[in-house]
């Protein structure tokens, strides 16, 4: 019955190594993958900020980068023109301030 056991396992062992190889291969390659593109995306972004629209660069094949470069992430925030108007005091102050039995607080009186 052990001699069986350690059969099987051995079998099931056998898929083991170069199930091992492959999961270090495809980390190598992905840190690869990621450099290279952190190094695209970087170089996407010189361009576009040397004036190149998306579309140029799409159209001479560079499609935009799945991911941006480190830096000022992509905003999610309201555009400025967009946001509603702060609230503003009054242009002119109130020229009449209220007397104490208008507002009643009491007054000392000596």
């Amino acid at each position: 019955m052990l001699a069986t056991a350690k059969e099987l396992l051995a079998t099931r062992m056998n898929v083991i190594p170069p199930l091992a190889d492959a999961i270090a291969e495809r980390k190598r390659l992905q840190a690869l993958l990621d450099s290279a593109e952190k190094t695209y995306g970087g170089a996407y972004a010189d361009a576009t900020a040397a004036g190149w629209t998306p579309e140029e660069l799409r159209q001479m094949g560079a499609d935009e980068p799945t991911r941006r470069p480190q830096g000022r992430p992509k905003s999610a925030r309201t555009p400025r023109r967009l946001r509603p108007a702060a609230p503003t005091a009054p242009a002119t102050p109130n020229p009449r301030t209220p007397d104490a039995t208008e507002t009643g607080t009491p007054t000392s009186t000596s």
